[in-house]
């Protein structure tokens, strides 16, 4: 009889347990409108994040969310892009998430590091971030973004609310763009020519570039594809006459490096993008979301970043495009962009965003009245 008495007050303890765990636990109704307060942008910032951290109280250690933060710089934890992101560390407190920032100069490990969990986000080049988000990285397709105002105008699509479920496919998120540069031909020459002279030119780009490896093989069939240290190597030694490269490499391997007269041919081929790209787990949408608006509110502190880099480079090193070759170049890119969007590499709807940009910014183009895009 004691027995059976001491088994029900168990179990009545247990009932008195649950139902005060209950009660401390949000109703799905609760949940939704706290979700929808987080997704809001024009309600303020403080406002937003107690909405964030209710929903993920269970997940608060010392009032913060701890979360790994992986990224790539060619030059590691000495590099520019791990500086910025060593500023973003302080600013994410803000939003109750505590970063534990890591640098990696090996791309391929990042990447792979992210697969298997032991970064719950990675901040990688855009072209390497197509099997995560399709659309996103078709933000660096060849020749679809020709200025940083085009780039201010995507950048504000992408931080909006109403695209969150674009951000996502299957596990991961993108939880933040940043302007990289673009990228252009370099060469070892002082010639006054266009770019149908580097269909004889030995040419030569990097590896991991879906975009670049297209644009150098679609101008000369035997260009070469080779890592990045590598194509700096051959190109300062003389044994390439040109490379196509992102801004950041040049800047990173090149740089001082040459004797040998040099230009850059000065109308870029395609944008270069960071990409944040999360754990869907690690980086629900509501912080996911509020990341990529933060990203937003430093576009300019990226972009002057970017910028003072290529103050660098001596203005005798830049040569000019005239506007008919430039057109005329435009409209190899275009083809391209078709064709690389049939192959599955680039994401349609966002191609039609990025022309649609192109237009309102001239209106006066080709490709405004005979659409294709």
């Amino acid at each position: 009889m004691k027995q059976r008495w001491l088994s029900l007050w168990v179990a009545l303890m247990l009932m008195m347990i649950s139902s005060q765990t209950l009660a401390r636990e949000l109703t799905q109704k609760q949940v939704e409108k706290l979700q929808s307060t987080v997704m809001n942008s024009n309600l303020p910032l403080q406002k937003r994040i107690r909405a964030l951290t209710k929903i993920h109280a269970d997940q608060l250690v010392g009032g913060k969310i701890h979360r790994s933060f992986c990224v790539w710089d060619p030059l590691g934890q000495n590099g520019p892009i791990y500086a910025t992101v060593d500023d973003q560390k302080l600013r994410s407190l803000h939003y109750g998430l505590a970063l534990d920032v890591r640098a990696y100069q090996d791309e391929n490990q990042l990447i792979s590091d992210l697969k298997s969990g032991e970064c719950q986000a990675a901040l990688m080049r855009g072209n390497r971030a197509h099997e995560f988000n399709r659309f996103v990285a078709t933000l660096d397709a060849a020749g679809a973004v020709p200025d940083v105002e085009h780039f201010r105008i995507l950048s504000q699509v992408i931080a909006s609310s109403k695209m969150a479920k674009k951000m996502e496919q299957g596990d991961y998120v993108v939880a933040g763009v940043a302007y990289l540069g673009d990228s252009y031909f370099v060469r070892q020459s002082r010639s006054r020519s266009g770019f149908s002279e580097l269909q004889q030119q030995r040419l030569a780009t990097v590896d991991q570039e879906p975009t670049l490896k297209a644009i150098v093989e679609a101008i000369n069939a035997k260009a070469r594809v080779l890592s990045a240290n590598e194509a700096a190597k051959q190109f300062v030694s003389g044994e390439l006459d040109a490379i196509l490269v992102p801004a950041v490499i040049y800047h990173a391997f090149i740089a001082g490096q040459l004797n040998a007269p040099m230009q850059i041919m000065n109308m870029p081929q395609s944008l270069s993008t960071m990409q944040l790209i999360a754990r869907r787990d690690a980086f629900p949408t509501g912080l996911a979301q509020m990341l990529r608006e933060d990203f937003l509110f430093k576009f300019d502190f990226y972009v002057k970043r970017v910028k003072a880099e290529e103050r660098n480079v001596l203005a005798e090193y830049w040569q000019h495009i005239p506007v008919t070759e430039q057109k005329r170049r435009a409209k190899q890119l275009q083809q391209l962009r078709l064709k690389l969007r049939d192959e599955g590499l680039y994401d349609p709807t966002m191609l039609r965003i990025m022309r649609k940009v192109r237009c309102k910014l001239d209106p006066t183009n080709s490709e405004c009245i005979d659409v294709v895009e």
